[in-house]
């Protein structure tokens, strides 16, 4: 009976996914995070930021996100990093890029120092000073304008980067009494530019492990409830209260559409209306749903249950049947087919629920977010579409990087796209003995020797 189910519900995906797809996209979270203390002494470094990095990037995982952290880069491996984050923010919720470190303005414009960047304005005229910002510096509008062309729904730029350092100032200016700081942004439509404080001022390091600014953020990160515009405003107000008045952090958004609470609606919460309880479905409902392979009707429950209960652990088991599903489905399919289709489907339907179901810090999240996005891949692999299965891989790696599976379907997509560079380096990667995983191991080396 189930396995009548199971077809008919398939073959009504299939319908399905050919006339929604563009609007099913998975809403995976995805940060760059920078963390620069190991200065020259010239440029001068600092005693928080790697923490503060480390923190931030620890509590986004927390709150779901694929995280690419990075520490003490030169200008070379910081472009790198922004290239790396860029293929994962198409069809993100969210993309946010965290930088702590120094950073100064030049004519106008925001730049952050990469370590050993042999940055000097010493005597430098307007042009020269200029022009050595853009070559040996980091233009924090290329980090906006990257984000904005992939494609996320909501892009967050975060900068504790307004510490006191000697090259903020020229040979010219050296004597003069000046502040420092970066200047005023305007973000794009669908963004939020944060800094640690008002334009033109420098932060506070703090007296602890962390610096002021990002220790309030830490805070409010973690708090269910909040909107990003909320979480923000409560940085601020903190800092204000902690500094004395000294340090006043600013916001400069162009945010639209829906508002997203980065920890979860608080438990209390009731945006919508509670439905009434004899039409509640009931997890054993959902259970038989996932079970029947009734994707789109069980994801629909869950969501439900979330709206009047919160997220829980009641959604995890349907969730995981439903991407065993997936795993079957794609079991011995060789070319693109209703079921893989369906397949393909599913994985971006289990990511919206995984995103509004299971609370942000649930052990569980990441692992069964990273199996979503992988299955997601290898689907689209099937179907022809090996640019969009190279971001999915994309995604899942930084989740779960000791997959060496992941490593070898990204390898697969590089291969498709014609870079075979890249594939071999992910295929030279996922055969390496430190991966308990020997069946990848053999995958990889059995496409190591075609490429030979």
């Amino acid at each position: 009976m189930f396995s009548r189910l199971r077809l008919v519900g398939c073959l009504l995906l299939a319908v399905f996914a050919a006339r929604t797809h563009a609007a099913l996209k998975p809403a995976v979270r995805t940060a760059l995070v920078i963390g620069n203390a190991k200065y020259e002494s010239a440029v001068g470094p600092l005693r928080n930021t790697g923490n503060d990095a480390k923190a931030v990037a620890q509590v986004l995982r927390e709150l779901g996100f694929a995280v690419i952290e990075k520490h003490n880069v030169t200008r070379d491996q910081l472009l790198r990093a922004v290239m790396e984050f860029r293929a994962t923010l198409t069809g993100a919720e969210v993309g946010l890029f965290y930088y702590a470190g120094h950073g100064i303005s030049v004519a106008g414009s925001n730049y952050l120092l990469p370590v050993k960047s042999g940055y000097s304005p010493e005597g430098a005229d307007d042009v020269t000073l200029r022009m050595l910002a853009e070559t040996k510096l980091f233009n924090v509008e290329q980090a906006l304008a990257d984000m904005k062309t992939s494609g996320a729904r909501c892009n967050l730029v975060i900068l504790d980067a307004c510490r006191t350092t000697a090259v903020a100032r020229t040979g010219r200016t050296r004597d003069a009494v000046e502040t420092g700081g970066l200047a005023e942004m305007k973000p794009p439509a669908g963004s939020l530019i944060a800094f640690a404080t008002d334009a033109g001022q420098t932060a506070l390091d703090g007296d602890g492990t962390n610096g002021l600014y990002t220790e309030e953020l830490l805070k409010h990160l973690r708090t269910p409830g909040l909107t990003i515009e909320q979480v923000f405003k409560r940085t601020r107000a903190g800092v204000l209260e902690r500094s004395e008045g000294g340090q006043i952090p600013a916001e400069y958004s162009r945010l639209i559409g829906d508002d997203i609470f980065l920890a979860g609606q608080s438990p209390t919460a009731s945006p919508m209306a509670s439905p009434a309880v004899s039409t509640l479905p009931t997890l054993e409902d959902i259970t038989k749903l996932a079970a029947a392979g009734e994707v789109k009707r069980c994801v629909e429950a869950l969501q439900q249950q979330a709206q009047t209960k919160g997220p829980g652990d009641y959604a995890l088991s349907p969730l995981e049947t439903l991407l065993e599903q997936v795993k079957e489905d794609l079991k011995d399919a060789t070319s693109a087919s209703p079921e893989v289709e369906s397949a393909a489907t599913t994985c971006e339907l289990v990511l919206h629920a995984l995103r509004d179901c299971v609370p942000p810090a649930h052990e569980m999240k990441i692992p069964l977010s990273a199996k979503a996005l992988n299955r997601r891949g290898d689907a689209l692999l099937l179907l022809g579409r090996a640019d969009e299965a190279l971001d999915a891989y994309n995604a899942a790696l930084p989740l779960t990087p000791n997959d060496s599976y992941i490593l070898y379907n990204r390898g697969r997509a590089h291969l498709a796209l014609g870079s075979t560079p890249e594939a071999r380096a992910d295929f030279t990667a996922a055969s390496s003995t430190k991966f308990n995983q020997p069946k990848a191991r053999k995958l990889a080396e059995e496409a190591l020797a075609k490429l030979k």
